[in-house]
């Protein structure tokens, strides 16, 4: 079981970095309007933000549970 909750706790940290990093480019793409390319349309930035809310929720969900006493 460790191993899983392990691997779902870095996932939701991978999931909310890379959020993060896409929602920086689609501002940054809406300010300077570098690129054409769709998913850095502003209208995905709710996705972006959705995205990393899920995954710093799974994060904290699994890092700060409860744990039955032994």
């Amino acid at each position: 079981m460790k191993p899983f909750l392990k691997l779902l706790r870095y996932a939701g940290l991978a999931v909310f970095g890379i959020a993060i990093v896409l929602l920086v480019i689609t501002l940054l793409n809406f300010v300077m309007n570098f690129s054409e390319v769709h998913w850095f349309e502003i209208y995905f930035a709710r996705l972006y933000l959705f995205l990393a809310i899920v995954g710093i929720l799974a994060y904290i969900l699994v890092r700060f549970r409860r744990r039955k006493e032994d």
